[in-house]
Order: structure tokens, then sequence, then C-alpha cells
């Protein structure tokens, strides 16, 4: 326990004090990577210049009182305020990404990173294994390495492999093999995902949920095979914002071909009803093809599976009505209800008419609703088609498929009616983050925008300062 304390202890050391030149390649480190495994990559270097760290002296403060008090040896104490006085003493060099992988099964996971200095990095390994009390850094057909409880290190004068789930043999066979084929060397999402721009980046082959997926596999497009499918997330900040973009890989005809189905079912948003939305909690704009969805729906036979085989001409009807927007506005609190309104595109009031024959009237229970200019709508504590005094700006929306907005502390209220466990975390939340946002900009792309509350300050600096606070 102590030996992996003090490993984490000395990571966040190098986090904080390494300061270096721009990022090389990541290629070297690909080969020690299968590329069937879920990677993430972190760009420390970023993370400490959004972070302000290099000036932060109570980060340096707080960590030499934690070395201080935490290690048991002299030899411990003045080497890390060596690696304090000259972050290059430590021998990583974090100018260069870490990566961190995991197969499905856990055979196959690690941590790989780049040497800065073999002599600098031994000293570490060994300074902290005679802490914990463990063995020193020993040579095995050429190459060195640091084996405790279970973990193994090996590292030659350019990159380092460390693992919990390989033994010392497999771990020097990596830096032996020059045979690329099934890994990340030979895959073209890796490659990608280097060139994204984020702090942490990931990369996840959903092949790795081949074997969890079970009876759902049947809902899989018609020849689309999950290992020819894969989702990279890319992370990154900027004063008062963060950003997690995303994008689906999709390498076969089969994926392909369903991609561009999906994009028919879902068009353009034309945004005629967002003036009718206010400013509130919530607001989810989108655009549905109904003929198509049915269609859709139909063939991967949805409606047999749910048991509605004999309700297929009620559904077919009521679904190919919608044509085009859909918007719902969840607006401010008053009384015990929320303001709500929704409207949905539709060529008729195949859908009111239901709604009727269900013994629903417009206004029971505070409930408007009927179908009015092409639209089918709902309004609870509001007028329907009343334009809203505080309303969205149209280019929200333009050009889109789909768009979410939500306000964080509106949320928390609403939240707070619902579940007080809920309406806790969202108060946690809304006292940091503004507003939240997510929107696709391609067919196969997307973003999540957080806006924070302190709009002078990256993120990654207020993160900092809390885990500070908590040391």
């Amino acid at each position: 326990m102590k030996q992996r304390k003090f490993n984490l202890l000395y990571l966040l050391l190098m986090a904080v004090f390494v300061l270096s030149s721009c990022s090389k390649s990541s290629q070297k480190s690909a080969k020690f990577i299968p590329d069937n495994a879920v990677v993430i990559s972190i760009d420390v270097k970023q993370m400490l210049e959004k972070g302000k760290i290099a000036d932060n002296a109570e980060a340096k403060k707080k960590l030499l009182e934690s070395i201080e008090q935490g290690a048991k040896n002299q030899e411990t104490k003045d080497l890390f305020k060596k690696i304090v006085d000259d972050p290059t003493k430590g021998g990583v060099d974090l100018s260069e990404p870490l990566f961190l992988f995991a197969t499905a099964d856990s055979k196959d996971m690690g941590i790989v990173g780049s040497i800065l200095d073999k002599g600098d990095f031994t000293e570490v390994l060994n300074t902290v294994g005679k802490e914990a009390g463990s063995v020193a850094v020993k040579e095995k057909d050429g190459f060195q390495y640091w084996e405790s409880d279970g973990t193994v290190i090996v590292f030659d004068d350019a990159t380092f492999f460390a693992s919990e789930s390989k033994k010392l043999d497999d771990a020097i066979a990596k830096f032996k093999n020059d045979d690329t084929k099934g890994t990340m060397a030979e895959s073209d999402d890796f490659g990608k995902l280097a060139d994204n721009k984020g702090f942490i980046k990931a990369l996840i082959p959903m092949a790795i949920a081949e074997g969890q997926i079970g009876d759902a596999k049947s809902m899989l497009p018609e020849g689309a095979e999950l290992k020819d499918l894969s989702i990279i997330l890319d992370l990154s900040t900027s004063k008062g914002e963060a950003k997690l973009a995303f994008e689906c890989i999709a390498k076969s005809d089969a994926w392909k071909k369903y991609i561009k189905e999906s994009s028919e079912i879902s068009g353009k948003i034309d945004g005629d009803y967002l003036k009718f939305l206010p400013k509130g909690a919530i607001m989810m704009y989108a655009n549905f093809n109904g003929k198509k969805l049915f269609e859709m729906l139909d063939k991967k036979g949805l409606f047999k599976k749910a048991g509605m085989e004999g309700q297929v001409d009620i559904a077919k009807k009521i679904i190919e009505t919608i044509d085009g927007d859909f918007a719902l506005g969840v607006g401010e609190i008053k009384g015990s209800m929320p303001q709500v309104a929704a409207y949905l595109k539709t060529k008729d009031q195949a859908i009111t008419d239901l709604v009727k024959e269900q013994g629903l009237k417009p206004g029971d229970q505070g409930v408007d609703f009927g179908y009015k200019d092409g639209a089918t709508y709902i309004a609870v504590g509001t007028d329907a088609f009343k334009e809203a005094s505080a309303k969205f700006d149209k280019s929200v929306v333009s050009g889109r498929r789909f768009y979410m907005f939500c306000d964080v502390e509106l949320i928390a209220g609403l939240a707070g009616m619902i579940n007080g466990q809920a309406a806790e975390g969202a108060k946690s939340a809304s006292e940091v983050i503004k507003t939240a946002e997510l929107y696709d900009t391609s067919d196969t792309e997307g973003e999540l925008i957080l806006k924070f509350k302190d709009a002078d300050k990256d993120p990654i600096e207020f993160f900092i300062d809390m885990a500070l606070k908590n040391m």
C-alpha cells in the first residue's frame, strides 16, 4: 500500500513541476498498445500550462509538506526536494503524452510514457523502492526493470511501460517485438486520436462491448459488427469553458449505410418554434422525418418485439404524421409546477385526436394541448404560441439536427422537486457550472459545452485549487 501511494505521489510531483518543449510523436508508444484496447491519452504539459502550476506557490508548498510527512527516509525527502528544484531530475518526459490502456478482459493493461533521463528515472525507482521496502532496479536482456507487489515497470532509454497485468518476460517482449500487427501502431483511429488537441483524449473501440451486449446484438444494423465502429473523445478547455468533442468512426459499408439512413430520419432544424421557448431550465430541439422513422422501426421488427403487432397501423398513422421540427422548453418553476411547452410539426391532428380518444380534454389539470398552424402542441403553466420575452437566437440551432441547452441552476430547482439526492448533486454542480449545451456538428460528430460561472479562469485552474483545498 505504501509503495502504491508513493508512486502516485511521484507522478503527481512530476505532473506539477515538469515543464518542457512541445509534444513529439506518439507512434513509439503505439506498439505497446493492443488495437482492441480502450486508450486514454493525457497531455500533462497542456494541463500544467492551463492550470498555471509553475507559478502556484501554494501547490509547491503543500506538495513539499506531503513529502515531509509521508516519507520516512531522508534520502527520499532529499530526492523529491531536488526534483522540485530541478524538474529534469525526475526522469520522465511529460512533454509527451501518457497513455493508459486496457482491454475488455483486463488481460492487457498498463501505462506507457517517455523517458527524459534513464539514470534519473532509475534513481527515483530505487529511492521509492527503498522507501516501500521493495527491490531495486535490475536488468534483463538489456532492459531495466523494477518489480514489486504485482507491478512491473520496464524501461529503456526512450520509453517506460508499467503494468499490473503483465509478467516481466511479457513486458520485456513488448520492447523487443518490432512487429506492429495487432497494435495501435497500425490503427488509423489512434493516429486521429494523436492529432486531436485536447488535454485528455480517449479512443474506444466498440469491439470492447462485444461480450457485454447480449441480446441487444440483434439490434445492430444488418451486416454491421462492433469491431468496425470506434468512438473518439477529446476534452479541451479555455477560460470559463470546457468542451468535450466526440466522433463516431465507421469502418464498414454497413455502418456507413446506417449512419446515412439515420441522418435521413433526423433532418436539419428549421427553428420556427424557437421564438416560443423561453431561456429556462431546459431547451431541446430536433427534427424528424416520421415516414423514415417508421420504416426503420418496422424494418427492425421493434413493434413485434414490443408486443405491438396488432397496433402497427395505429403506430404508423401516428409516427408518419411527424414532419419536421420538435421543440421542448422547460422554463421557470411557478408554484409547484415548472412551465413546460412542446411543439411538434405534424401533417395533421392525428396525435391530438388519439389523446382525446383516451378521454383527455384540453385544459384538464392545467394541461393545454391541440393542433394549430401545422403543429401538435402541449403547454403547462404557460400559453402556447406565446413569443418569449427572453428567447434563444436562431443561430444556436442553425444547420443542426439536434440541440439541447440546460441552465444548471434552474435544473437544480427542478431536481429538488423529484429527488433530494439528485437535488444535492445538481446544486453542487450549479455552484460551479452555469450552462451546458449538447449538439451535433456533423453526421458523426458532436460537442458538449460546459460554461463555468468564473469566466476568467480556466476550469483546470479551478479543479487544481479545489484539490489543494482538500490536501
